[in-house]
Formats: structure tokens, C-alpha cells, sequence
């Protein structure tokens, strides 16, 4: 059985993904919640911190943060799943974090899938090149109504996997920045279905 490794999003914690999280699992699957570790002037962490809108491509120091958050979340899981097979998921920055992970070479070949909820991606050049080398199938799930990712980066997130010959469960909605819940059945069923 794998394990679901489910990152939080900006100001969340491990605990507040928590319940979302072990809803997902199948009998018998371990679960893995990292947490960041830049605090949020709100409440909650951060995997990277910064002014600009969620629009603009990173800066360096953004970048930077990322890829220290990746490290965090790699060492996390080579101690809790060190051989097990992995289904990485996040909500918006969690999200784009997983992406992230995939990409990291001491994870990707364990990797069978993806559950990015409200999310968008970092470096869509890198993730495009590691998917044409390493297709993975994926969850997407985003709102039409999201004011924080809009459409336009989650569209370019679906059609990156696209492009590479994913294969896409594809669950938009008509909500904004948030999880469906009405569509998570689906999605454990997704995740039944590639865990056999």
C-alpha cells in the first residue's frame, strides 16, 4: 500500500489539512503531513513567503525557499515511507509543492500519482520535462470562482499534463479558492483505483 504524502496551504498547518487528508485514505494507507516551517504573519506556515501576487512567477528568494521546503519535505518522508511507493497531494501552495516534490530525483521514481486541489506550478518548463521523461496520472481539482489562483495558472497546470500524456481526473466547479466536497468521492476513488 502507498503512502499519501498531503500538503497544507499558505497559513495552513499539518493539523488543519488533517481531516481532508485521512479522509482520503484507503484502508490500510499511511499518511504523511509535513508542515512548514516559515511562520505566516497571520497564522500558520508558509513553504515560501513573499509581497508579490500569486500571479507573478517567483524570485530567486522565493525559489530558494521552495526548494529548502522540498529538502524539509524529502528528509520527512525518507524517515516515515522510506520505500514505499507515494501519492503526493496538496491544497494551492501544498499543491504547487507537490509538483515540486515530484521533481526531486529521491522521490520521483516511487511517485504514482498527483492530487493538486486549487493549485498552480512553479517552474511549468522543469515539471514539463519531467513529465515527458516521468508521465504521472493526476487529480485536478479547481474553482471557477477562485480569486487566489485564477483559472489561467490552473488551466496552464492541466495543460501541462496534457501536453505530456497524463492521464487527468479533471474536477472543476463552480466555487471559488477551497475543496469540493462534493467531488471527493471521486478522488478516493481515484486514489483506490492506482493504490491496487
Amino acid at each position: 500500500m502507498p503512502t499519501l504524502v498531503m500538503m497544507h496551504g499558505l497559513t495552513g498547518t499539518a493539523n488543519l489539512i488533517r481531516p481532508l487528508a485521512e479522509s482520503l485514505l484507503p484502508s490500510g494507507m499511511n499518511l504523511i503531513l509535513p508542515e512548514a516551517t516559515i511562520p505566516h504573519p497571520k497564522r500558520g506556515f508558509a513553504w515560501w513567503l513573499r509581497d508579490a501576487p500569486p500571479s507573478e512567477p517567483l524570485d530567486e528568494q522565493s525559489l530558494s525557499q521552495v526548494d529548502a521546503s522540498v529538502e524539509l519535505i524529502v528528509s520527512c518522508i525518507q524517515k516515515e515511507a522510506p520505500n514505499q511507493s507515494l501519492i503526493l497531494g496538496g491544497f494551492s501552495q501544498g499543491a504547487a509543492m507537490a509538483t515540486e516534490l515530484f521533481m526531486h530525483p529521491k522521490i520521483q521514481y516511487r511517485v504514482l500519482g498527483l492530487v493538486l486541489i486549487s493549485g498552480k506550478l512553479v517552474r511549468p518548463e522543469k515539471m514539463y520535462s519531467s513529465l515527458l521523461k516521468t508521465p504521472v496520472p493526476v487529480v485536478w481539482m479547481h474553482g471557477e470562482r477562485d480569486q487566489i489562483v485564477s483559472m489561467e495558472q490552473a488551466n496552464q497546470l492541466c495543460d501541462v499534463f496534457e501536453k505530456t500524456n497524463c492521464s487527468i481526473l479533471k474536477l472543476q466547479h463552480h466555487k471559488g479558492h477551497m475543496v469540493n466536497l462534493d467531488q471527493k468521492p471521486e478522488i478516493v476513488e481515484w486514489i483506490n483505483s492506482i493504490s491496487q
